[in-house]
């Protein structure tokens, strides 16, 4: 079991979405409405003064880097937003959905900077919940049927786009065409049939590791890019998120509060994130663009 560390940072409603780019560490609290960002990439030894705390004015489930370090990416249930540091939040898209019932929930860009966005529906259910994706200011369904859609990665070689839903306990691959952008044949990787134990956030590591956060389940399953179980890393946290694997040697792992069902381990009680040292290197954040050139 590797060293866990809490990482010394405010405790949030609902942490998720950790990203590292431009050298910086990023993650949201949800519920919280806030946007965490630091100025280095020191993480387990972080110091107040390096890290900044950004009201949302929206509920923003998604935060993704641009080309511009000052730049991201925000995608909530008021749909697209744009947050350049130091100037006001601009609203960029409307959401594909009715935001009263729904709102984006996970997502990623591919190497091309298109943005792959995943809803949820607020009552889980019926499975109204859907895939899209952003190009060029237009957003486009690519899938549907889904109800927490989440888990959303692509492989190192850019051939390969992991998708989950939460509350169907799925993971899907699906062939991807990178030039194109479209989807191919898919793959059902896991249908998780024990307890609540429940796939979450994810991301890809350089060797084609696919590592999912495993929601009430205290761990991160790892999986073969080809859809191979290869092994389970065990968590302090009851209800991991999403990992983040960035800087030289950092794992970092997003958390919702444990409670009395499902409590955090001694020493971890109130955490919301979590890091250790790890040998693993991460694939970097692909830079998200709303108008990506054809």
């Amino acid at each position: 079991m590797p060293d866990w560390k809490a990482i010394p940072a405010p405790s949030c409603q609902l942490a998720e979405s950790p990203r590292f780019a431009h050298g910086r560490w990023v993650w949201l609290d949800i519920h919280g409405r806030k946007l965490f960002l630091t100025q280095d990439e020191n993480l387990l030894n972080l110091k107040p003064e390096t890290l900044s705390v950004h009201d949302l004015p929206d509920e923003i489930a998604c935060v993704l880097p641009t080309s511009q370090p000052s730049e991201w990416v925000l995608l909530g249930r008021q749909g697209t937003w744009i947050h350049r540091e130091y100037e006001p939040i601009v609203h960029q898209l409307d959401p594909p959905f009715d935001p009263t019932t729904h709102r984006f929930n996970d997502g990623r860009a591919d190497a091309l900077g298109r943005i792959w966005i995943s809803s949820l529906v607020d009552a889980r259910k019926p499975a109204t919940a859907a895939l899209y994706c952003i190009e060029n200011n237009k957003t486009d369904m690519r899938i549907s049927e889904l109800i927490v859609g989440n888990g959303l990665a692509f492989s190192p070689d850019n051939t390969r786009l992991f998708l989950a839903d939460t509350r169907h306990k799925c993971i899907w691959a699906h062939d991807f065409n990178l030039n194109t952008g479209k989807l191919g044949k898919s793959q059902l990787v896991k249908q998780y049939t024990e307890g609540t134990a429940r796939p979450d956030g994810a991301m890809f590591t350089e060797d084609g590791s696919y590592w999912v956060a495993i929601y009430e389940g205290y761990r991160l399953d790892r999986f073969s890019m080809y859809g191979e179980f290869m092994e389970s890393v065990e968590l302090p946290v009851a209800r991991p998120t999403m990992p983040c694997f960035g800087g030289t040697s950092t794992l970092l792992v997003c958390a919702a509060p444990g409670d009395a069902t499902f409590p955090n381990h001694a020493g971890f009680e109130s955490t919301s994130l979590v890091g250790c040292e790890t040998p693993w290197r991460g694939v970097p954040e692909h830079a998200a663009s709303l108008f990506r050139a054809i």
